[in-house]
């Protein structure tokens, strides 16, 4: 059955779709077109009777060790129960991964109820969505850091929010940059609220933005999307400000980042994670070189290496993620050149992958040490923060001459990624 894009009369049987697969409710009530930043694809139902399966490719960026990658956020992936089973899932996904090819993006992005199903496609998970229970009443000692206010973030101030949390994008991996259309420039709609911390000459030095809901189970009546300080009294000030809640509630459901500096500044030891399940972060490379290149390289770092990938998941190989390629670091920058494709490495295949401008008649790449991952190892290592060694402990493919992988772990070192929004 072919995938095909989804236009506006479609957007009523996919809500129904994901509303099925997922709870909610339908809010489109006739056609409509889809929300703009993203490629909804589809495979219609046997007879005519709707949509069999669905997903939307969205059109994120996302930080990459200082840098900025084009990413292809996966949501929405449905199949009607009456049509599970059938192949229709690996269908729809290998049509995925092919859009992201065609509109340019580096990586792939997903949050999986079933990681198996996804890893096999070359899917390979590289963190979570950590949301901690942290007690109010333990809150109450931080003590008050001097010089500092709080205020309350109106529309107005939304320019400071926005600023700030590019700047925690810029030191991280795996951060969504939080862009138009998918993301607006107003000011989110209530519950949401925020609120600022400034210092005497009124500049923001950070923010906590939160909701407040009924208590859940695990006495939770608040939800933190996000709290970010530039230092360790700007988030102790806003730690300070959830304290205030504890006459009402007991506990904030608060969203963390991988070694987040919260973590430092709250006191007592009745931190504990959030009880219902944990969204798992996935990521595949889709494009090696556009991974790679969007990254600068660390000051110090000169040389090249040569660096092999090979895919052999389900939708077979992605032509941008596999083959061998050239990486040279110099003066900041990440060169990547691919080079050209050996028969005997794609036994049976007599299709030429290699771009047209590759010269055949020599190879740049002589005499550099090599290194080699598979599909799920360069997923693992490109979206950084993680050591050739940590892919191995995994049992990844991840193999190397000394002086290419301690040229890889320099280039891809950093914080572990982390991942502050749902999708």
């Amino acid at each position: 059955m072919r995938v095909r894009d989804l236009g506006p009369d479609d957007l009523v049987p996919f809500q129904q779709l994901c509303s099925l697969a997922f709870g909610g409710s339908v809010s489109a009530t006739g056609p409509a077109p889809f929300r703009p930043g993203q490629s909804p694809l589809g495979i219609d139902a046997p007879g005519g009777e709707g949509l069999a399966a669905a997903l939307t490719v969205r059109h994120d960026r996302i930080a990459v060790g200082g840098g900025i990658a084009p990413c292809g956020g996966i949501g929405g992936v449905s199949v009607h129960p009456a049509h599970r089973g059938g192949g229709m899932f690996a269908r729809l996904m290998t049509a995925a991964i092919a859009r992201s090819t065609q509109l340019g993006h580096a990586f792939s992005m997903l949050y999986p109820s079933n990681p198996g199903i996804y890893r096999a496609l070359g899917y390979q998970k590289v963190s979570q969505v950590d949301r901690l229970v942290v007690p109010l009443a333990d809150l109450r000692g931080i003590p008050a850091p001097a010089g500092l206010h709080l205020s309350p973030v109106t529309a107005a101030a939304m320019p400071e929010v926005r600023a700030l949390y590019r700047e925690v994008v810029d030191a991280g991996n795996g951060l969504l940059l939080r862009e138009g259309p998918l993301f607006g420039e107003e000011m989110p709609a209530a519950p949401w609220t925020a609120v600022l911390v400034r210092d005497a000459e009124g500049t923001a030095q950070g923010y906590l933005s939160f909701a407040r809901t009924p208590d859940g189970p695990a006495g939770t009546g608040l939800e933190v999307f996000d709290l970010l300080g530039r230092r360790r009294e700007h988030v102790a000030a806003l730690l300070r400000s959830l304290a205030s809640w504890s006459t009402v509630t007991d506990a904030a459901l608060v969203r963390t980042r991988q070694d987040d500096p919260l973590l430092d500044v709250i006191p007592g030891g009745r931190v504990r994670p959030d009880p219902e399940v944990i969204p798992l972060v996935m990521m595949r490379v889709i494009d090696t070189a556009a991974a790679l290149e969007a990254r600068p390289a660390p000051h110090g770092l000169h040389g090249s290496i040569r660096l092999r990938v090979t895919d052999a998941t389900g939708p077979g190989p992605v032509a941008a993620a596999a083959g061998d390629f050239l990486v040279g670091a110099s003066e900041g920058t990440v060169h990547v050149h691919r080079l050209a494709d050996r028969a005997e490495d794609a036994p049976g295949s007599h299709e030429d992958p290699t771009p047209p401008d590759v010269r055949r008649d020599e190879d740049p790449g002589a005499g550099a040490p090599g290194a080699r991952l598979d599909i799920h190892a360069a997923s693992l290592l490109l979206a950084g923060g993680r050591s050739l060694a940590d892919a191995r402990r995994l049992g990844l493919a991840a193999d190397a001459d000394p002086a290419a992988e301690a040229f890889l772990d320099t280039l891809l070192a950093g914080p572990r990624p982390s991942v502050l929004d749902f999708f």
